[in-house]
């Protein structure tokens, strides 16, 4: 997730020559828009796995034979959200700007 991201930050200030100045992906080249959706499409994924984490390790911690996997799930939502936060507070603010948008 992190590698898309900031590989999506640095292909699109190379393209582009600098940020993007407006909101949308009007004028970008094909392969951007592509790398874009393919991003976006991933954090989308992610963050809907991490809003259902919660329910398969509260299941593991129930369970007494699966109550060992819970760490395993605990650790994967750990990491998505660690993820979530270096993209949000490391980036570029004109990056981060066009993102939220």
């Amino acid at each position: 997730m992190i590698a898309l991201f900031y590989s999506l930050a640095i292909h699109m200030h190379h393209s582009l020559g600098g940020w993007p100045t407006s909101i949308g992906e009007s004028g970008f080249h094909s392969s951007l828009v592509t790398r874009s959706a393919v991003t976006w499409n991933i954090f989308v994924l992610l963050f809907l796995r991490l809003l259902i984490s919660p329910g398969p390790i509260l299941v593991c911690l129930l369970v007494d034979r699966w109550r060992r996997f819970a760490v395993y799930f605990t650790v994967y939502a750990s990491a998505v959200l660690f993820g979530f936060v270096l993209t949000q507070f490391v980036a570029p603010a004109q990056f981060l700007y066009w993102w939220r948008d």
